[in-house]
């Protein structure tokens, strides 16, 4: 089989600490092309990865014959517009969470692909940690009966290296579309997007001026599930804190690490999973290399495309629901 060819766009630290690296060691994957304002940069990093052509531009980069698909790490503001025009031009595209800054460019960026007739993949990565597919699995064989509660969490310190995560214009928003928005799509997910009939959030700001740097929000299933996640930058917390716990009738799960508990009788049975002993190091890697080659694969067409633009139109309105919540300090129906 053909390699597949890959155009990467924006060349920040994602591209550069996790996309470039896997990308180029893929089997069956040719890293053709790679396009950045900053064309010293892109230079510098096609030496370094041997790879033939640079653009600075998206129209001079479409320009270069044989690329098969394009893999999106532009700040957020770029998304819509860098993604239709690659998607217009033939191309199938990976696209960075993400997907947009608003549910309305999101289900422009669905359109087009479907327009077009492309595969678009948002790259939610934690669907793809070795930990979350067990969990998965578990939950798809009923071993945990309905949930009625879930609860999850991602705090950590902002990276200085991103500064224009803090600048609304151009990410959209704050900690909420930077880690909030991992644990709802966790929350969905894992219990195959259950409806949500309402939301309600507070966000504030410490240490940050245009964009919130803690929320704390509240989902309301159809079905009385409840589900509850904070987020923060700014936590006086010296160490980071990942976790996602779901409460069933037949059993409970926790992740990070992964943790299932059932009770037999008048005992509780805990049963931990191997990857429990990998290191968050290994798991965060281990979880970009299962998405980027299953996009491979999707392009290919061994595989459906997992995490689609329609299910990243269906958590925006959630989560631009949950902004709105914050601002005007009530709860906001999703029915309506």
């Amino acid at each position: 089989m053909r390699k597949t060819r890959i155009a990467l766009i924006g060349a920040g630290n994602i591209a550069q600490s996790i996309h470039l690296p896997i990308l180029t060691k893929l089997p069956g994957v040719e890293v053709v092309a790679l396009c950045d304002r900053n064309k010293s940069k892109a230079k510098m990093l096609a030496e370094k990865y041997k790879i033939p052509h640079i653009a600075r531009e998206v129209n001079e980069l479409l320009a270069i014959d044989g690329i098969d698909a394009v893999d999106i790490c532009t700040s957020t503001d770029a998304h819509y517009e860098v993604a239709v025009a690659c998607l217009e031009a033939g191309k199938d595209a990976l696209i960075e969470k993400p997907l947009a800054r608003s549910w309305q460019e999101a289900a422009m960026i669905d359109e087009t692909a479907k327009r077009h007739e492309r595969k678009v993949m948002v790259a939610m990565n934690h669907r793809f940690r070795p930990d979350t597919i067990t969990l998965k699995s578990i939950i798809e064989r009923g071993e945990l009966g309905k949930f009625h509660y879930i609860k999850s969490g991602w705090l950590k310190q902002r990276s200085s290296e991103q500064k224009w995560l803090s600048q609304a214009d151009i990410s959209g928003g704050g900690v909420m579309l930077d880690l909030g928005i991992v644990l709802i799509d966790l929350m969905l997910w894992l219990t195959n997007f259950p409806k949500v009939h309402s939301v309600r959030a507070v966000m504030q700001k410490h240490q940050t001026k245009n964009v919130e740097d803690f929320v704390t929000g509240f989902l309301n299933f159809a079905d009385d599930t409840v589900g509850i996640f904070e987020t923060s930058w700014t936590l006086q917390r010296p160490e980071e804190l990942y976790y996602c716990n779901f409460f069933g009738d037949k059993g409970s799960a926790f992740i990070n690490p992964l943790k299932i508990i059932r009770r037999k009788g008048n005992e509780f049975v805990s049963t931990e999973s191997p990857d429990a002993t990998r290191s968050k190091t290994a798991l965060y890697q281990k979880s970009y290399q299962n998405e980027l080659q299953h996009f491979v694969n999707a392009v290919q067409g061994l595989v459906p495309v997992a995490s689609t633009p329609a299910e990243a139109v269906h958590r925006m309105r959630i989560i631009d629901a949950l902004y709105v919540s914050a601002r005007e300090r009530t709860e906001i129906l999703l029915d309506a």
